[in-house]
């Protein structure tokens, strides 16, 4: 492997007793290095065709890189390829087109607080993964393996094993061991680049992955976002919603620059101005148009509408309380399926994640096989706990706007 390559390069040259030390110490490093990282690379697990398993041991140090800041996809590749894999850059950015999202709160009839979201992109496999940081939160997420140059290729060869290093960078969704849960959704328009005088750099995965190991409530998670100025990854912008374990959901977005932020009942992060503000639900949801009304000359291909509107439907209907399967059910009534009118390829469900912060646990389908709905534990990283699957929908086959 990789490492042993970078081991055997090591020149055992000893000028003097200082550089036998420094070359000892290299060297040791190394094998540690080494060491973990196969720990981390043997557990890769291919569930099915559509889900990989990950229990990430390394130390992919998240300290380091916000005391740096990262305002670039380049600058997050250069960092991940120093602290992560030997200097080998392996991070594939995908693009932005055709992907679209649904994110939406709910409550269990137990009261359990329930994020449902559905992550539309290029068709691919996906990564669940498990992290266990020194200094920070555990956390279970779900990451595009097109993010990763894993992309269609369902094959477990060395440098695919490699690239899975990359994972804690390059999720989209999680939740941690405090029941905080964010989820990320595409807003086409111009990306967020932010020049506060004062503040760090943060990328959109970085910052994803900073709040789940960092944050164990929605205010920890907000004034995280205002320490650093964002720089939106693959040209393109995004609006995040959080959810965490006493019942609290915000909306965080930014529109020309400028962050948004917006939880129902709240003085601190009033709805005023947002589409919450009159539409009469207590809970919180997000697609791919903007939750601000007055965008001013700020330009947004909005879609998504259609979808939430159906959300909203449903969950008037039933008063805001979902099972966790009937949520399930309502991400596979709302999932995007179609072939891309520009580019080889199609668009779908990648992945709909029913995350329960009160029992810790989420409940996962891959590329939109809803007859294998999977049951995973923050606590019990690999392990399905549940299989189920969805015999009958109770929603008819609907084709949205995209």
């Amino acid at each position: 492997m990789a490492p042993l390559r970078v081991e055997k390069s090591v020149k055992m040259v000893y000028n003097d007793k200082n550089k036998q030390e420094r070359d000892l110490r290299t060297m040791q490093r190394l094998r540690s290095l080494r060491k973990n990282k196969l720990a981390t690379l043997r557990s890769v697990k291919k569930l099915d065709n559509n889900i990989y398993l990950l229990d990430y041991r390394n130390d992919y140090h998240l300290p380091e890189l916000l005391n740096k800041g990262v305002s670039s996809i380049g600058e997050l590749t250069a960092f991940a390829a120093n602290a992560l894999t030997l200097g080998l850059r392996l991070f594939k950015p995908g693009t932005d087109q055709g992907a679209g999202c649904t994110t939406f709160e709910a409550y269990t009839a137990e009261g359990n607080h329930l994020l449902a979201r559905n992550f539309d992109f290029k068709t691919a496999p996906c990564f669940v993964v498990w992290t266990h940081p020194d200094h920070g939160y555990a956390s279970v997420s779900v990451v595009d393996t097109n993010f990763m140059a894993y992309g269609n290729a369902l094959r477990l060869h060395r440098l695919n094993r490699y690239r899975a290093l990359l994972a804690p960078y390059c999720c989209v969704d999680g939740m941690n061991e405090k029941g905080l849960v964010i989820a990320v959704s595409q807003l086409r328009a111009k990306a967020t680049n932010q020049k506060n005088p004062g503040k760090k750099d943060i990328t959109t995965t970085a910052m994803i992955r900073a709040v789940l190991d960092t944050c164990a409530n929605v205010d920890e998670a907000v004034a995280l976002f205002r320490e650093y100025n964002m720089h939106d990854s693959l040209w393109t912008n995004y609006h995040y919603q959080i959810i965490d374990a006493s019942g609290r959901s915000v909306v965080i977005e930014y529109i020309d620059h400028t962050m948004h932020v917006y939880e129902r009942g709240s003085s601190a992060y009033p709805v005023s101005g947002s589409v919450f503000e009159d539409d009469g639900l207590k809970l919180q949801y997000a697609a791919n148009f903007s939750l601000t009304k007055d965008i001013g000359s700020f330009q947004i291909e909005q879609h998504g509408e259609d979808r939430i509107e159906a959300v909203k439907a449903v969950l008037r209907a039933k008063g805001g309380i979902l099972s966790e399967p009937e949520a399930m059910d309502l991400l596979s009534y709302v999932k995007l399926n179609y072939k891309h009118d520009k580019y080889p390829w199609s668009v779908n469900a990648l992945w709909s994640a029913v995350y329960n912060t009160d029992a810790g646990t989420l409940k996962l389908v891959g590329n939109m096989d809803y007859k294998h709905i999977y049951t995973f534990s923050i606590h019990e990283p690999c392990k399905v706990l549940a299989h189920e699957s969805i015999d009958h929908s109770a929603y008819p086959d609907t084709k949205w706007s995209h």
